[in-house]
């Protein structure tokens, strides 16, 4: 899908932080690093993959690839996906479930990457799902100060993410470009986000 060759300038940030999760419910993975990364998230129903037919499900065109793209060019990527409460009790529960639902309609000979997320975040609640402010707030919280962007097909789920500050891109399927190129991602997050950020999130390196 993107042809350009994109050079990333490698940096070392010292300093690691541990967290402790004890025995509480959390939204998403943690991240142990203190380095500083710009963050993209997506929405994955009708944004990363396509649900038209939901016993065939499939990646859009381009962005398994678009994903590796992004990590070469030093972002950090997330997913905030909505799932029902009753798919588990705690999180891991919870993405478990997620992901034997997705592998059981899918239709590609390779595997869905879930490896090719840093973050998976995901409702406890039902109160919780996209529109309502939790996740996002999550998004940000993770994103360790540094700007953030979603991207996702339903409006009113970018219209929330714009509303607390996020820079947030409305998913299109027949835009000529589906996702904003990597070499102009970085400026559209700078452009958009509009809550204070670090700095050191300026620095670009590889994020994998």
């Amino acid at each position: 899908m993107f042809r350009l060759k994109i050079p990333v300038l490698l940096f070392c940030l010292i300093g690691i932080i541990g967290l402790s999760l004890g025995g509480r419910n959390v939204h998403a993975m943690p991240q142990a690093s203190s380095d500083k990364y710009m963050w993209v998230y997506f929405d994955l129903g009708n944004t990363v993959i396509s649900t038209k037919d939901a016993k065939h499900l499939h990646y859009f065109f381009g962005a398994r690839e678009y994903m590796h793209l992004l990590h070469r060019a030093g972002f950090k990527i997330g997913a905030i996906v909505n799932i029902p409460e009753g798919w588990g009790t705690n999180y891991p529960q919870k993405l478990q479930a997620l992901k034997n639902v997705l592998a059981q309609d899918w239709a590609e000979q390779k595997p869905f990457e879930w490896e090719a997320f840093d973050q998976v975040i995901l409702p406890m609640k039902d109160t919780e799902r996209k529109p309502a402010p939790t996740l996002y707030l999550k998004a940000i919280e993770n994103a360790n100060g540094c700007p953030s962007a979603f991207i996702g097909e339903d409006p009113a789920e970018t219209n929330a993410a714009l509303n607390l500050g996020m820079a947030a891109k409305l998913f299109v399927e027949n835009d000529p470009e589906l996702y904003i190129h990597p070499l102009r991602l970085r400026d559209f997050l700078l452009r958009n986000y509009k809550r204070p950020y670090d700095p050191r999130c300026l620095i670009q390196r590889s994020s994998r």
